[in-house]
């Protein structure tokens, strides 16, 4: 393999880690084998205590194109935008210690988009989850080749993408980095996740290409859940993300669109369904009456009442607990949600894909 320091990457690969130990070699790994050879990777080590940073600055000694910043504590969204600002390259991509990069994915992902003269790819992802070392399954997210001749046809279509999960994760996407220079797009604009930044690429983005197959495989470890106020911190997530979704598409002229509309309120109405579950699930560790509270707080929102009202989820698990739910019997949807939580224990990969990438 040359070892060079390109003037002009083809493309920048940005990554943040902290306590990676594990997983962080391989997934440099798979970046330093790509065929596509003229690429950076720029790491931000968000202050890690574990071998990490050591096993970065190994690899960097080795292999120039591999950049390691050292940040000290701070959180992946401001690891990914101090990378970003050190970025050079032509395009942009986005990388998790634990994933692992197809061998071709980037080469790919190039080709497609210097043939088409694209200012996003969006390429597929298989999304491996564990609970404390035990396996929950994989899934794999794909769809096929499709290059959109015209803004319009893909804001038209976007509702698949967003239905199969692959319109928001940053993880398995090409980026111009000119456009997202242009958009203003920062990672940052959200806390939690990536899809703020997606969105903000999104909103004005014209020349869009689909990318057949699955370019990247993500090993994800559930987190402990944690509340705010009794609040499910991914309940806080998910109105937060609903209402840049419900402006995206607003900005479109879609908020008159049935399938996109749809798509959103089924969206909205699973991820509810699995915030209850945390709620008053076997290790919620709260008082009956304190799920009872929470949960008809998250059930009276406005946006709680009109997803539920016009849903239709695909999933048995999520439409069993609509009924309940429309009727707004709270006490019932406590006790169907703690039912399910030990019969569907272990089902996470039957949830929306990117709830975790």
């Amino acid at each position: 393999m040359p070892h060079f320091t390109p003037t002009m990457p083809d493309v920048s690969v940005l990554m943040v880690a902290h306590d990676a130990e594990k997983t962080v070699r391989r997934a440099v790994e798979s970046i330093q084998n790509q065929t596509l050879r003229n690429l950076e990777l720029i790491v931000v080590d968000a202050g890690s205590s574990d071998s990490t940073l050591r096993q970065l600055e190994t690899m960097s000694e080795r292999d120039i194109r591999v950049e390691v910043v050292r940040a000290g504590a701070c959180s992946r969204q401001e690891g990914l935008d101090l990378a970003l600002e050190r970025a050079r390259g032509t395009y942009l991509a986005v990388m998790d210690p634990d994933a692992v990069m197809r061998p071709t994915m980037l080469s790919a992902m190039l080709a497609l988009a210097s043939d088409k003269s694209l200012d996003l790819v969006i390429g597929g992802f298989t999304l491996a989850l564990s609970d404390r070392g035990t396996p929950l399954g994989e899934r794999a997210v794909a769809t096929e080749d499709v290059s959109y001749p015209t803004q319009h046809d893909f804001r038209a279509d976007s509702w698949r993408l967003l239905s199969s999960g692959q319109l928001l994760p940053a993880s398995a996407k090409l980026f111009s980095r000119a456009w997202v220079t242009s958009c203003g797009a920062r990672f940052s604009a959200d806390p939690q996740t990536d899809h703020a930044f997606v969105a903000g690429v999104l909103r004005d983005v014209e020349r869009v290409g689909v990318l057949s197959g699955e370019c990247c495989r993500v090993e994800r470890a559930l987190v402990p859940p944690r509340r705010i106020g009794g609040v499910p911190n991914s309940y806080l997530r998910l109105e937060r993300e609903h209402n840049v979704l419900l402006g995206l598409y607003r900005h479109w002229g879609l908020d008159g669109d049935a399938a996109s509309m749809g798509t959103l309120q089924n969206r909205y109405v699973e991820q509810l369904v699995a915030c209850v579950e945390e709620v008053c699930g076997s290790r919620a560790g709260s008082s009956a009456a304190e799920q009872r509270r929470v949960v008809s707080a998250m059930l009276g929102t406005e946006h709680a009442r009109l997803a539920v009202s016009v849903a239709r989820p695909m999933g048995s698990h999520v439409r069993s607990m609509l009924v309940p739910i429309r009727s707004q019997n709270v006490a019932l949807v406590c006790a169907q949600a703690r039912l399910l939580s030990l019969l569907w224990h272990g089902r996470a990969t039957d949830m929306v894909p990117d709830l975790f990438v």
